[in-house]
């Protein structure tokens, strides 16, 4: 019995996390989300399920979507991104012209190549 509830509390842990990471969407991004939905509602016929998606649209999303704040939040995280992977790459040249071991200068490259892949993490988001 206790097996089965650690199980449903990793279950739930795992789903917590998830949810976290994932990114939020664009106002646009919901739009087109709820659209297809309705799309899709009405091509089935389920006239209940559309008519809620049609008032969603109208109302809640159509009327309170703003995407300067989220948008601001993205550009900002973007630009830090940018200020790391330079950071990494001085770090790196300064390592090379110091003369510094293949190990050091090894792990400096990898820490570039994070801050690469962080980086264009960062621009996908952006466009969204």
């Amino acid at each position: 019995m206790f097996c089965r509830y650690g199980y449903l509390i990793a279950l739930l842990c795992s789903g917590v996390a998830l949810a976290q990471e994932e990114p939020q969407k664009s106002c646009g991004a919901k739009l087109a989300a709820i659209e297809a939905q309705l799309t899709e509602a009405k091509a089935v016929g389920n006239q209940a399920k559309a008519n809620g998606l049609a008032k969603a649209l109208e109302a809640a999303v159509a009327a309170n979507c703003e995407d300067d704040p989220l948008y601001a939040e993205r550009l900002a995280k973007v630009e830090a991104k940018e200020a790391k992977l330079v950071e990494r790459q001085n770090e790196l040249s300064e390592a090379i012209a110091s003369g510094q071991s293949m190990e050091k200068i090894t792990k400096k490259r990898q820490k570039v190549a994070e801050a690469q892949a962080e980086l264009h993490q960062a621009q996908a988001e952006l466009e969204q």
